[in-house]
């Protein structure tokens, strides 16, 4: 099945940021134009009484689409804590400020001074370049056979092209102040095309510089304001060297459709990196990890997750990792989170953004605020903070939450429609099947389009469905077609993605 390549095309609603398709025909939605939400959603708060949403103690069950095209199956067992009061909160995105960002420069700088980012020099690129005509790391992927294609010779015209206009010595460090300026490209800023933290602007609104600890590989900080007029959101990252943790793994082994022996072996040896044993305890890293944010005065946040890291504080090499950088460090990676009520927030990575599907689909102009920060026993390596907002109102104190057995149904209506946008007519056509089993069940918190006012988001309650997708062929050959992870609004049943470039 060929890979997925999705534009958003969906009708404005109401002339507002909420963004819908066709609803359901049967079902009569009585909208409180006021605030945007239907009316029997909203309740009082309660919080002496859970909400019965009939979660089953374990779902056992086979749900199908379209004469089978799409099954949603399930053999799983949800772990759903007690949930009271959910409510409705509205956001909007904070700009950062010459005084916020000096204070986290000072913080991660300790008192060693910041010079500008310097130029990779043509043997860093050169290096790099080797790296890829050698498949190495990342770029494993593409030895069995991909390395022919045309993304691969303009990734190769790229690099050639920053190799021409690379210095040949690296330069003097020059002294820079934290203050808000002009963005600055990096080379992998060019190179990826995309990036959080670099826009083609003068408007005085990033900063990039590294900080003089004289270590072998030197501290990064990058930081970029929100812009409603280029669609930056507010960003703050520290990162020293190279790490990745399981929440990054995962995704890359389960993801691994064109299975090849070099790129096997690479995340073979990822994971089992991952799995050894950490330099600290995982108690000592949370309490380091909010020890810092107390030291910084960042409040309102909790941990939503605690997962291994991996890592080598001296290499930056753009393959993650291979034999000359190999990853010598175990550590922690700590998610926080805004809260909900009783839900933790939820960020989401790789939207999937369909065609004119006939569901609500909602589309934020930013995704939930997170922190995350990587811990080794030697301290921090990593602090990245993103989407950076504030809380101005709350819309509604508490909501019904459709029962399990609506949400279920509205997922397995969201897969057939996520099948058929990809080309499904035409693969349904050939007999071949799509099959989703649960993995995972979570209730969290998200950010949807804020009613009639697009520059703002509303944090709702979510379902979060973590699912394994296979293909079945008339012929009876399983297609692994990696993982996929669906959002819906736990009020409404809508689809939640994320604006488009987001991820």
């Amino acid at each position: 099945m060929k890979n997925k390549t999705y534009i958003l095309v969906c009708l404005l609603c109401l002339s507002s940021g909420l963004m819908a398709c066709a609803k359901t025909p049967q079902e009569e939605i009585v909208v409180d134009r006021s605030e945007g939400i239907p009316k029997e959603s909203i309740l009082e708060k309660d919080d002496d009484v859970p909400k019965d949403l009939q979660i089953p103690d374990h779902w056992h069950e086979k749900i199908e689409r379209s004469d089978g095209f799409v099954t949603l199956e399930a053999d799983y067992s949800p772990q759903i804590p007690e949930i009271y009061n959910t409510p409705v909160d509205v956001y909007e995105q904070s700009v950062l400020t010459n005084e916020l960002l000096e204070k986290l420069c000072d913080y991660f700088s300790d008192g060693n001074p910041l010079y500008e980012y310097p130029k990779m020099t043509k043997d860093e690129l050169e290096s790099e370049k080797a790296r890829m005509e050698n498949y190495e790391g990342t770029w494993a992927s593409l030895s069995g056979g991909l390395g022919s294609t045309q993304y691969w010779q303009d990734q190769l015209s790229k690099m050639d092209q920053l190799i021409d206009e690379a210095p040949e010595k690296a330069g003097t460090k020059n002294s820079i102040k934290p203050v808000l300026m002009e963005p600055v490209q990096t080379e992998r800023d060019f190179y990826d095309g995309v990036s959080d933290y670099y826009y083609d602007t003068d408007e005085k609104l990033g900063f990039t510089a590294k900080i003089d600890k004289e270590n072998e590989k030197n501290p990064l900080i990058r930081a970029i304001s929100y812009s409603d007029k280029l669609g930056s959101t507010t960003n703050f990252l520290y990162s020293q060297g190279t790490f990745i943790d399981e929440e990054y793994l995962m995704p890359l082994i389960h993801g691994n459709l064109d299975s090849n022996n070099k790129n096997d072996a690479w995340l073979k040896s990822l994971k089992e990196h991952m799995e050894e044993i950490p330099s600290l305890s995982e108690e000592e890293a949370l309490n380091e990890a909010k020890a810092l944010l107390d030291k910084i005065s960042i409040k309102g946040f909790e941990v939503g997750s605690c997962v291994k890291a991996i890592g080598n504080r001296n290499t930056e090499t753009w393959v993650l990792w291979d034999e000359d950088n190999p990853f010598n460090e175990v550590g922690f990676s700590i998610y926080f989170y805004r809260t909900l009520g009783d839900l933790m927030g939820y960020s989401q990575r790789s939207p999937e953004i369909l065609e004119g599907i006939p569901e609500t689909v909602y589309a934020p102009q930013f995704s939930s605020e997170k922190i995350q920060i990587i811990i080794t026993k030697d301290g921090v390596q990593k602090f990245a903070w993103t989407n950076m907002s504030k809380k101005i109102d709350t819309v509604a104190n508490n909501t019904k939450l459709l029962s399990f057995d609506e949400i279920k149904e509205k997922l397995a209506d969201h897969l057939l429609y996520s099948a058929l946008s990809d080309d499904g007519d035409e693969l349904k056509d050939t007999g071949t099947k799509c099959i989703y089993n649960v993995t995972n069940i979570q209730i969290r918190a998200a950010n949807i389009n804020a009613f009639e006012e697009p520059e703002k988001v509303w944090l709702v309650p979510v379902w979060v469905f973590n699912l394994e997708k296979t293909g079945l062929t008339s012929d009876g050959e399983v297609l692994k077609w990696g993982t996929e992870n669906v959002v819906l609004n736990a009020i409404d049943g809508g689809f939640v993605s994320i604006k488009q470039g987001e991820g």
